[in-house]
């Protein structure tokens, strides 16, 4: 049986899952996930990340059930959602798993249903019937049939007629009524509650034992074992390998993830299996950028990409809002989607009225972090405020005592408790990040200048002077 290769290194070149028309592309606006079911278009870095996934899957592919859990934390806006689309495009390309030849199944699941046993199954099965049903679709024979008729002969005619609201419902369907197929059972009507973690291992290890199961718990800060439904463990068990079915999980969300295993039992968090999530580096960001334009056949871009890459500052949010901008003006001068022919040349005139619109995005970006530093306590922002240079003159860096004495001595004078709150509201919504060694940092490039009211960095010199004013173009 063959390994993965751990060492995942972005080369640059175009993939892929960057084939994705212009139109679709600007509809998803600053929001990198897709409906494709594909990884993000223009996904760039994440080395580190991509082959610690690598690492648990060779695990994995040793029938070893017990294994590390990776677990990504970072602030709104740092690429987590990019990446969870990602390790599923990964998977789209590992061999089989252990000895069964288990084929690898991704199944998407929210933190606050992650202590659920119940939720767990549900979503588990209906991943399984999305896939069975997406492959007994594509084994039938005639690429040009028309899917009723391809239907008609797998499911008959009553099934067809319920089915004929699109291929989106085809998985929901076949879940209620309930179909078996290459040894498995799937959907149909149940019964009895699953209660108790045991019973869940018991009653799905074996419809369960075709598939190499990892589920990918977005939103994990929410993870609780106080949530109704809830069953003390059920993580835990899964994490140590105490459960018979071939599953294991990875965890993606704001910080604070961490300290939300600890509380429902898992604690054995291995040695770079955690994995902070921050900007990219100069390198992944080029490539970024670069990889966008050339799908799009962007002609003397190069100015246009300086500014782009000096505007975003290296953060994932910041590079798709300025893309989204960039290529929106462009399409709208080239009266076309610029799929097939490509947009027109990326001359300087256009270049102020693409970044001014980018501009937009950013401070609504920043406006929608500072409301989350205020929803508690309307005095949050300006203690933010005060902090700011204080946190630019040690480096972007303080701390976490010195930002407590700061806080209580004057001119704020603030309780401990409130400061306390402070600080939580701060890491929740991006501006502040707790470090090793008690340290405090601000992980979001510009929060402190837009908080601040400093202007945009200037444009390239080839470009001239940007509007003060730009509406977005194309509306009618």
């Amino acid at each position: 049986m063959g390994l993965i290769n751990e060492h995942y290194i972005d080369e640059g070149q175009l993939r892929g899952q960057d084939d994705v028309p212009l139109h679709d592309f600007l509809a998803q606006r600053d929001r990198a996930q897709l409906s494709t079911g594909r990884g993000v278009p223009f996904f760039s870095g994440r080395e580190r990340e991509i082959s610690t996934f690598r690492q648990m899957a060779n695990a994995l592919l040793l029938d070893r059930r017990s294994n590390a859990t990776p677990v990504v934390e970072g602030p709104p806006g740092a690429g987590k959602s990019a990446l969870l689309a990602q390790f599923m495009e990964e998977m789209r390309a590992f061999p089989s798993a252990g000895s069964g030849n288990r084929r690898w199944l991704p199944v998407l699941l929210n933190g606050a249903h992650a202590e659920m046993p119940l939720g767990i199954g549900r979503a588990v099965d209906s991943a399984i019937a999305r896939r069975m049903s997406s492959d007994l679709l594509a084994a039938m024979p005639g690429e040009d049939a028309d899917v009723a008729e391809r239907l008609r002969a797998f499911l008959g005619e009553d099934s067809v007629r319920q089915m004929k609201r699109g291929l989106r419902e085809i998985a929901s369907t076949v879940m209620d009524r309930g179909f078996g197929a290459l040894g498995v059972r799937v959907g149909g009507a149940s019964s009895d509650r699953l209660d108790q973690l045991e019973h869940v291992a018991d009653r799905r290890a074996k419809d369960w034992s075709d598939w190499q199961i990892v589920l990918l718990i977005d939103e994990a800060q929410q993870i609780s074992d106080q949530a109704p439904g809830a069953i003390p463990g059920t993580l835990s068990s899964i994490h140590q390998g105490f459960v018979p079915a071939s599953i294991s999980f990875c965890a993606f969300g704001l910080p604070g993830t961490w300290d939300a295993l600890g509380d429902v039992g898992i604690s054995r968090g291995s040695v770079g299996y955690d994995l902070p999530l921050a900007g990219l580096n100069d390198e992944a960001s080029q490539k970024a950028v670069h990889r966008c334009f050339s799908q799009y056949q962007v002609e003397n871009a190069n100015n246009w990409e300086r500014a782009i890459l000096k505007r975003s500052a290296n953060w994932p949010q910041h590079l798709a809002v300025y893309l989204n901008a960039a290529l929106t003006t462009l399409e709208c001068q080239a009266g076309a989607s610029g799929a097939k022919k490509g947009l027109d040349k990326a001359g300087p005139a256009l270049l102020p009225e693409a970044m001014a619109l980018g501009d937009e995005g950013r401070k609504g970006y920043y406006d929608r972090r500072v409301r989350g530093l205020d929803r508690h306590n309307a005095r949050h922002s300006r203690y933010a405020r005060h902090l700011a240079p204080l946190l630019r003159e040690g480096g972007g860096e303080m701390h976490l005592d010195d930002v407590v004495d700061y806080m209580e001595g004057a001119p704020l004078n603030l309780p401990p408790s409130e400061v306390d709150g402070f600080i939580s509201a701060a890491q929740h919504s991006g501006f502040l990040e707790r470090l090793p060694g008690s340290r405090l940092r601000m992980p979001i490039p510009s929060f402190a200048a837009h908080l601040l009211g400093e202007p945009m960095p200037p444009l390239p010199e080839a470009a001239s002077p940007r509007p003060k004013k730009v509406n977005a173009p194309c509306q009618n």
